[in-house]
């Protein structure tokens, strides 16, 4: 009982984080005219991966090899298959076309690199060193490039639009007039990310009690419910965003965090401590992130959308990436 109460309590903080980080990083990237989707890519993600690099660093040093990995790869799955599902049923999500031309691809190499890193059955801390100097190289050259894009005068989408053109499905919260200052926006992400951190931290503090309770064995939890927990926060981030249609800061947002998880979570915890994995671990957990990044691709560059049946494609999908593993669990 102890373990369900807490389940659900962490949902508050849970959710008026999430809310508190969007709105933030929406008048943010307003006021300093910085796009929405960069501020998706990097602050919404960094504060909502925190979870994920906490609990993967601490497995590390833990010597839980397979927990660090199944927790970044288990949520990489997530955010596609069950966030983005969820995400665009509640309303079809209008994908940058950036996002697939660059940012998709980027974490499908990046997998790609984690199973190449990973041929000798471990990811030392010279592997951990080149994930993070690539997340590192990769942030550098997204806020270099959205300079240089602001420098050329293009229309953002945070700027306004000319004189009688159509707004779009803007909201009228979005207008600069109405929009709160720049501190209050800098107030709400400093309270909306630690209030996103503890509420993942209870929250998975009671899912791991309650399987505990219900003997669920320790790589189904890792894979799914640890996975799942961790990427909490970016779920209700991403439907937050999605009911605001914050389009940008949804789709930047997931695909933010998967590279934030597979560069710098996964390789600090490499750093920390390098990890022996068994060689099906790389089969059950990073094939199937990799599956569920590439088959975005197709589904985005489908009208530039995802639609809810294609969200309920990912969601079935899903649901069966779950299946399997508690049907054939992963190597303890």
């Amino acid at each position: 009982m102890r373990d369900v109460l807490l389940f659900v309590v962490a949902l508050v903080p849970l959710t008026l984080g999430a809310d508190w980080l969007v709105r933030g990083a929406a008048v943010l990237a307003q006021r300093l005219g910085v796009s929405s989707l960069v501020v998706g890519l990097t602050v919404v993600a960094f504060g909502t991966s925190a979870p994920e690099l906490v609990v993967s660093g601490y497995a590390s040093l833990e010597g839980l090899p397979g927990t660090a990995v199944g927790n970044v790869m288990g949520s990489t799955a997530a955010n596609v298959g069950l966030i983005v599902g969820l995400g665009a049923l509640i309303r079809p999500i209008a994908v940058h076309h950036r996002v697939i031309v660059r940012e998709t691809p980027l974490v499908i190499f990046v997998l790609s690199l984690v199973m190449v890193l990973s041929l000798n059955d471990a990811l030392g801390r010279l592997d951990g060193f080149v994930l993070v100097s690539g997340w590192s190289l990769y942030l550098f050259f997204l806020l270099r490039w959205e300079r240089r894009g602001l420098r050329k005068g293009g229309l953002g989408p945070t700027e306004p639009a000319p004189e009688g053109r159509n707004q779009g499905s803007a909201s009228e919260a979005d207008e600069p007039a109405e929009a709160p200052g720049l501190m209050w926006s800098l107030v709400r992400i400093g309270i909306g990310m630690p209030c996103l951190a503890y509420g993942a931290k209870w929250l998975l503090d009671g899912a791991q009690g309650i399987a505990v309770a219900l003997e669920v064995p320790e790589a189904v939890v890792a894979a799914t419910m640890i996975a799942v927990g961790t990427s909490l926060p970016e779920l209700a981030s991403t439907l937050v965003a999605a009911f605001r249609r914050m389009g940008d800061i949804a789709i930047g947002n997931v695909i933010g965090s998967n590279v934030f998880n597979l560069g710098l979570v996964l390789g600090t915890a490499a750093l920390l401590r390098p990890l022996v994995l068994d060689p099906m671990i790389v089969v059950r957990f990073v094939l199937p992130a990799l599956a569920f990044s590439v088959i975005l691709i197709p589904l985005a560059l489908h009208r530039g959308t995802v639609q809810r049946w294609e969200a309920a494609l990912l969601l079935l999908l899903y649901i069966a990436y779950i299946v399997w593993l508690i049907a054939f669990p992963p190597p303890s």
